[in-house]
């Protein structure tokens, strides 16, 4: 290449017409510029350079009419000239060949290979200057005649300009891939990143469980016995204190198990246990148990069912249907004004069970409904008195309803209230499914409603479990202030309670006295509720009877359910420990015979 060879950009973007400019006159060339067809043919006109370096798209005469004017007139037919283009289309090239171009290059095009072309064809140029063939040729593309004029060497150029276009392209491509796959292998790494960080999350919300619902569930506890026990020696001031302290208590440990809930779920570890369930009578349990609530806010709730036999044999898991139905159902009360009306219905369609619970409270703004179901969203709607939320319940609903392949959504209108429905596909039991497993429900709705406080620790503190006589339990739980309360809960039904502060100590106590049941905290010291219950095991090999052992404990991440059977316990209760269920558990396993 001949220093200071000149060539004309033509180009109407002054920026890009700069860029290249600049570019080639560091090359050494020497560089003119138009901003289209016309300017350039008024420069050619003065002088006539090596070459010409076109864009095609211009205003009042593009690259192609430049081109064919070039190669129309005698004196500049041999100026070789490159067309800047897209390639977005294959007539793209046979109107370079029709215009007579050498040779085209693709926008955006590498600097490299921009040069590269440019001193091929420069020293072609020189090749060529005695071996011009000239010919014309007439063909069909894309259903047109095209009349082609340009000289066989230009027809070269062009088709192999074509070619080296296409093996640019594809280095591009290849490059594209070798970046695609290298960051592929870098969203891997940081997959199993997140997985590793979100097993650390888990083991940690594991450890929450036993760290914060323990302490949480105590507060509980004895704030409840001191209102049950208390309250009349109490100032009206000093009740409602302990009244503040259990409702914050009961808040913060619905927190917590909603937080446990969601993570559990989000790691799909959303396990069901599907048996025969009367789907009628479980809503009719659950609306029972909510009804103290409701009245409580001057609230009716009204129970209408089909009556659809189908609905009544269905294949759910209970407790998580139930936990479905309370969060709705609470969630209405929540949001009631009292004189209100809740209405519950169940029906069928096309082979679902369609569930509704529909309140009359202030509904929800249109543009926030998409907010109900996501984790951690609440809405601008508050409760009738003020009744916190962490935005985790429904969150959870849909999470379930899903689980049992069914769907939930909600209708609402502002001033008029909200219908939240969810569907279940109504699975029939198999022919051998034994209605033993369905859970019993309580009561129906029309029967009157305990007095009592629903959460209370015993329903009639005193009763005992067998009256005919009094049940021995062991008690192994290292923590001193849960000794107490278990103790408490245990003794208030009428047992006699031995207490054994690890595993160890435990099977020592087993060994020198008969007892009708054990509960066994998991983590102890010295030796934990998992090995000592083994120690027990092997301990009534040679024995007559086999004691019930219930395991404790607040690891409600973790697989405790089945370490805990294959350990040999016979019942499961996790903590904090709910005093209803405590003793509901314990009445299936001992005898009062």
């Amino acid at each position: 290449m001949i220093k200071g060879t000149p060539l004309l950009i033509v180009e109407d973007s002054l920026t890009q017409a700069l860029q290249l400019q600049y570019f080639l006159e560091e090359q050494g060339f020497s560089v003119s510029t138009a901003s289209n067809g016309v300017e350039a043919l008024s420069c050619l006109s003065v002088e006539k350079p090596r070459l010409v370096i076109s864009d095609i798209m211009m205003p009042e005469m593009n690259g192609y009419e430049l081109c064919r004017q070039i190669k129309a007139d005698p004196e500049l037919r041999d100026l070789p000239v490159i067309l800047l283009t897209s390639l977005s289309n294959p007539h793209d090239v046979i109107k370079a060949l029709e215009c007579g171009a050498d040779n085209f290059v693709t926008k955006p095009y590498n600097k490299d290979f921009l040069l590269s072309r440019i001193q091929n064809i420069l020293l072609n140029q020189e090749l060529r200057k005695h071996a011009k063939s000239e010919m014309s040729i007439e063909i069909m593309f894309g259903g047109r005649k095209h009349f082609i004029t340009s000289d066989r060497m230009q027809i070269l150029d062009l088709l192999f300009s074509t070619y080296e276009n296409a093996v640019e392209k594809n280095k591009e491509l290849e490059k594209a891939y070798e970046d695609l796959v290298a960051m592929q292998r870098e969203l891997e790494i940081r997959n199993a990143e997140l997985q590793r960080l979100n097993g650390i999350k888990n083991q940690f919300l594991g450890m929450a469980a036993h760290d914060l619902r323990t302490p949480i569930g105590v507060i509980l506890a004895y704030s409840e016995f001191l209102l049950l026990e208390a309250s009349r020696v109490l100032t009206a001031e000093q009740v409602e204190f302990l009244s503040t302290i259990k409702s914050s208590s009961e808040f913060i440990l619905r927190v917590v198990n909603d937080l446990l809930d969601i993570s559990k779920i989000e790691a799909g570890r959303l396990e069901l246990d599907l048996k025969p369930t009367d789907l009628i009578s479980l809503i009719e349990h659950n609306v029972s148990l909510n009804s103290l609530l409701a009245r409580h806010k001057d609230i009716h709730v009204l129970y209408h069912y089909d009556t659809d036999r189908d609905l009544t044999d269905m294949m759910l898991d209970q407790s998580k249907i139930e936990q479905v139905l309370n969060n709705l159902i609470s969630n209405a009360i929540k949001f009631s004004h009292p004189g209100s009306t809740i209405r519950i219905e169940v029906g069928k369609e096309e082979g679902e069970a369609v569930v509704s619970v529909r309140d009359e409270g202030p509904g929800i703004p249109p543009d926030e409904i998409d907010k109900l179901f996501t984790p951690f969203q609440t809405t601008s709607v508050t409760s009738t008195r003020g009744e916190k939320s962490a935005g985790l319940g429904l969150a959870i609903v849909r999470k379930l309803v899903e689980g049992h392949k069914g769907r939930v959504w909600v209708e609402s209108e502002l001033g008029k209230g909200s219908v939240f429905r969810f569907t279940l596909p109504i699975i029939r039991p198999a022919a051998d499914s034994s209605k033993a497993h369905a859970a019993p429900l309580a009561a129906a709705v029309g029967e009157a409603a305990p007095e009592e406080d629903p959460h209370s620790l015993v329903d009639k503190p005193g009763e005992t479990l067998c009256p005919s006589r009094t049940l021995r339990i062991l008690l192994a739980e290292d923590v001193m202030v849960n000794q107490r309360m278990a103790s408490r809960i245990l003794e208030k039904s009428g047992f006699v309670v031995s207490v054994a502060s690890n595993g160890r100590e435990a099977v020592d106590i087993y060994r020198k006295e008969a007892f009708d049941l054990i509960l066994m905290d998991v983590d102890m010291p010295v030796m934990d509720g998992l090995e000592a219950t083994q120690a027990i095991r092997r301990l009534e090999k040679d024995a007559a009877s086999r004691v019930p052992i219930i395991a404790m404990t607040g690891h409600a991440m973790k697989d405790d359910r089945e370490k805990c059977m294959e350990a040999g316990m016979d019942g499961y209760i996790s903590k904090p420990v709910d005093p209803r269920r405590l003793v509901e558990i314990i009445s299936g396993l001992v005898s009062c015979e």
